[in-house]
């Protein structure tokens, strides 16, 4: 990006500095509907970008693998997804305005109003073209790719659909992959795209109605990660247990740390 580029996208409000700082993550403080709003600017004057909603999965991820460091520290916007995260900025600061979940951040963006050249990669079997037949009616979708398994050890099929992406030409890419594959790939996207790419996940199987969301009172406390659990217990039990002891960890580490800077305790939670 040119200076003068990076200038205009500062002066417009859609360069963004992150404030809170959680072990390698850099988390933006802003709600959900400022999110919607970036989001469709950053689209509509045709600038790449790449868009993360952060649970405690990526605290683990973020410290242990370097690829994906840079990935996040490269990312234009990163939100609190989880609510550990922002329970933590209550007690770290400065404070977080709270959640903006992932699923809704897609929903609301695809809901906007704005008509997008849309792309979207990713998702179960089957996922991407349902959703894909869905939003055809409110945008254009420019490219629906997949992303079977082998394209991943194929580096002539990646390749060949990065030039896909990149004769589409989309100002809005869905990338629903799971962590840390789709912030790879949405970094590599770069080059190809003309305005953000959302990392995902599951909002891709959500939103095309192949996969239950959790109940609104689970999503209400915070506890969708509990139906997920229930869902795919094998998979998601080792990652969860993984990610609250190193969320723990490193919760603790900056409170020392920072108790040491200042020589005060951290404020209570909540004030």
């Amino acid at each position: 990006m040119s200076v003068g580029s990076t200038t205009q996208l500062r002066s417009e409000g859609l360069l963004l500095e992150p404030q809170f700082c959680f072990g390698s993550l850099r988390l933006t403080s802003m709600d959900e509907h400022a999110g919607v709003a970036w989001v469709v600017a950053r689209a509509r004057s045709a600038s790449p970008a790449v868009v993360i909603t952060s649970h405690i999965h990526h605290v683990r991820m973020a410290s242990n693998d370097a690829a994906f460091r840079g990935v996040v520290e490269r990312s234009e916007l990163n939100l609190a997804d989880g609510w550990p995260l922002v329970a933590a900025s209550r007690l770290l600061r400065p404070r977080l305005p709270g959640r903006v979940i992932g699923i809704d951040l897609v929903d609301r963006v695809l809901g906007s109003g704005q008509r997008f050249n849309l792309a979207i990669l990713g998702g179960p079997p089957g996922g991407a073209d349902a959703l894909a037949d869905r939003e055809r009616w409110r945008h254009n979708v420019v490219l629906v790719e997949p992303l079977a398994m082998g394209i991943w050890e194929d580096q002539h099929e990646l390749d060949a659909m990065l030039a896909r992406v990149g004769q589409a030409r989309p100002n809005l890419v869905l990338v629903g992959l799971g962590a840390p594959r789709q912030e790879l790939l949405a970094d590599e996207l770069r080059p190809y795209i003309n305005g953000p790419v959302l990392c995902c996940g599951n909002s891709i199987a959500v939103l095309a109605g192949t996969c239950r969301r959790a109940p609104a009172v689970a999503r209400r406390f915070g506890m969708e990660w509990l139906f997920r659990l229930f869902q795919s217990p094998r998979r998601l039990g080792p990652r969860y247990v993984a990610g609250a002891v190193w969320f723990l960890w490193i919760a603790a580490c900056e409170t020392v740390d920072r108790m040491r800077g200042s020589g005060q305790a951290p404020r209570r939670l909540g004030r």
